[in-house]
């Protein structure tokens, strides 16, 4: 699909001003059932609404370029763990070698999402940070799959 093409369907569809209204235009426009996507079953009530607000903005956000390359993976209540060390103990700085990404469902229950680690420093000692919570919205985009923060419906990061 061209930029032509998919402003043709906003206009078949009434948003000349290539605007999404609702999740309903995203699923008319661009096909994507904001539901069906990888962790949302698990996420709480609050979550889902947040979700809901948040895709149709996140689209809105983009030119109409990148919104035909836009593919959206997953959405999921996070906890994120950083594995630290410091190579010099004389050092104040901490060095990233690692992390852990546990998906929460609305129960509590924690499952492995994402895990890393840097293997030149296995024989070292890491310490974990304080764990972050969050919700993550993961995407393909123009091939590469990213990722980010959602903070609010109108904020992410």
């Amino acid at each position: 699909m061209n930029v032509s093409q998919l402003k043709k369907i906003y206009e078949v569809n009434d948003l000349k001003d290539y605007e999404l209204r609702n999740t309903e235009d995203l699923l008319k426009v661009h096909g994507i059932d904001f539901r069906d996507m990888a962790g949302y079953n698990r996420l709480d009530d609050l979550n889902k609404q947040l979700y809901s607000k948040f895709i149709v903005n996140f689209f809105n956000q983009q030119g109409l370029k990148s919104r035909i390359s836009l593919i959206p993976k997953g959405i999921y209540f996070v906890e994120e763990i950083e594995y630290l060390i410091k190579e010099d103990p004389e050092d104040e700085s901490w060095l990233i070698v690692g992390g852990l990404i546990k998906s929460i469902d609305k129960n509590g229950l924690k499952s492995v999402l994402h895990e890393w680690k840097n293997e030149d420093y296995n024989h070292m000692v890491f310490t974990e940070n304080k764990p972050k919570i969050y919700l993550r919205f993961e995407y393909l985009h123009r091939g590469r799959d990213e990722w980010i923060r959602v903070i609010s419906e109108n904020f992410w990061g």
